[in-house]
């Protein structure tokens, strides 16, 4: 019997159970997934958009129409693994999809948009992770904020307004104690009309919650943001005051030269890993 369970969310979520499945979400979508275990790849729908393959599936499917689901779209992102070390470690974890679920959950209790977050939903064996998936409402008519830079389809008017929306969302999440860990523009989903322009932030499973963020965390964070030339502006927008912003510009500085090491140390390093299992 399933377990209603409090969030904050426009509906009512329920844990359910079944054999070696499981998953929490929104009711309807826990009879259509959880009534006798629903395998990875083979979730109802039709792909309509293919977003990314390797290594997650993300894609958007429509949602047949005699199932009489409020949504006519959906999101299903499909987590796999980029190492034999993550699955070894699995049964100690919670699984990427139950990450996602609670950290959209929680940026929506802080008034920060992120696609409705619909169900988690996870099949374990021995406890170890077979298959595990994400699904949220699909948005319509967006872009990515790193297409919005490279495009500028607004202008430079647009784009000060974009600075600012990121600026400040940022901000609130890391003032909420939410430390994302993968903060790339790619992330970050822009919607809404010109003037009116709203920001989802997307790909939550790396999230952690804390206390409090200290501006060396902020600052990891506000790194993986590729601003080019709008850096100096967006972390003076983000600072406003409560920060030094040239001690942020150094300390993101530092961390971006640091990332750029470590990726060729790791690509020089791809053979072994790959032989390992660690790849």
């Amino acid at each position: 019997m399933p377990t209603r369970v409090a969030w904050p969310l426009p509906y009512t979520p329920y844990r359910f159970c079944h054999k070696e499945f499981r998953g929490i979400g929104h009711p309807e979508l826990a009879a259509l997934f959880g009534g006798e275990g629903c395998p990875a790849g083979q979730q109802p729908g039709i792909n309509t958009t293919v977003y990314k393959r390797r290594p997650n599936f993300v894609r958007e499917v429509q949602v047949p129409t005699e199932l009489h689901l409020p949504w006519s779209h959906l999101v299903i992102k499909q987590y796999g693994w980029r190492g034999g070390q993550h699955f070894l470690f699995s049964p100690l974890k919670r699984s990427k999809a139950m990450k996602a679920y609670r950290t959209a959950c929680y940026l929506l209790a802080h008034g920060l948009l992120t696609p409705l977050p619909l169900g988690a939903f996870e099949g374990r064996r021995c406890g170890f992770i077979r298959y595990n998936f994400y699904v949220t409402e699909a948005l319509t008519d967006f872009i990515t904020l790193r297409k919005y830079c490279s495009t500028m389809p607004d202008g430079p008017g647009g784009m000060d307004e974009v600075l600012r929306l990121a600026a400040v969302y940022t901000r609130r999440m890391h003032d909420s104690g939410l430390w994302h860990r993968d903060m790339s523009l790619g992330n970050f989903l822009v919607a809404g009309p010109p003037g009116r322009r709203q920001l989802y932030l997307v790909d939550l499973n790396r999230a952690r919650r804390l206390v409090y963020l200290p501006a060396w965390m902020r600052a990891l964070d506000l790194a993986r943001m590729e601003w080019q030339a709008w850096r100096p502006q967006f972390l003076a927008l983000y600072c406003d005051g409560r920060f030094p912003v040239h001690r942020m510009l150094r300390m993101a500085h530092l961390y971006t030269r640091w990332r750029a090491w470590r990726r060729r140390v790791l690509h020089r390093l791809n053979p072994l890993r790959i032989r390992l299992g660690l790849k």
